[in-house]
């Protein structure tokens, strides 16, 4: 376990990766090391389908850059099947949305962990299970981590969590959740 974080610039100096403040859809649980996250939360089948899509995308994209080379028409259709099937998936997704007002809050995240407002204060140290679903894209994804700090004496207390165990695949899709984020702020600026 690392030492507890006392000051932001503590905080910065271990961030390895580019972080962004958004809304997301954020649901969390106190765990213990050995539980599984999916046990806490109610669960949807279509809250894994958007990423499931997302990870398909980036398996594929050399595959398509490929036949695109070799076939420009048919690297075009395939672009265009591929969109109309996120459409369809956003579409499901919003029809049996798991997002409630309530659970969007403003956060800061990177590809390494996040940081979440809370009316109850975490033990740094302390295991727990996340649901997130990064809007607009509608990706859910369900995550561990544990708590790196807890600031402010008082509510509403800021809690900083580092993921823990986490994907590759689902590091790729809060970074390109990330960058889109970042690219729409730069074109309303």
């Amino acid at each position: 376990m690392s030492k507890p974080i006392e000051t932001i610039e503590e905080l910065a100096n271990r961030r390895q990766y580019f972080r962004v403040d958004d809304h997301v859809s954020v649901e969390w649980a106190v765990i213990d090391n050995d539980q599984n996250p999916g046990e806490f939360f109610d669960l949807n089948p279509e809250f894994g389908l958007i990423s499931e899509f997302q990870l398909l995308d980036v398996e594929s994209k050399h595959l398509l850059r490929t036949l695109t080379d070799k076939d420009k028409n048919l690297g075009q259709f395939l672009r265009v099947m591929n969109r109309k099937l996120d459409s369809l998936a956003r579409v499901i997704a919003l029809s049996h949305a798991d997002t409630t007002r309530e659970s969007i809050k403003a956060v800061n995240i990177s590809e390494g962990g996040i940081a979440i407002p809370s009316d109850t204060p975490l033990d740094t140290g302390r295991a727990v299970a996340l649901k997130l679903i990064l809007l607009p894209s509608y990706s859910g994804l369900l995550l561990t981590g544990e708590v790196l700090s807890c600031q402010n004496s008082s509510p509403p207390y800021q809690i900083h969590i580092q993921f823990t165990e986490i994907s590759e695949a689902h590091q790729q899709l809060i970074a390109r959740h990330i960058m889109r984020k970042q690219s729409q702020s730069k074109q309303t600026t």
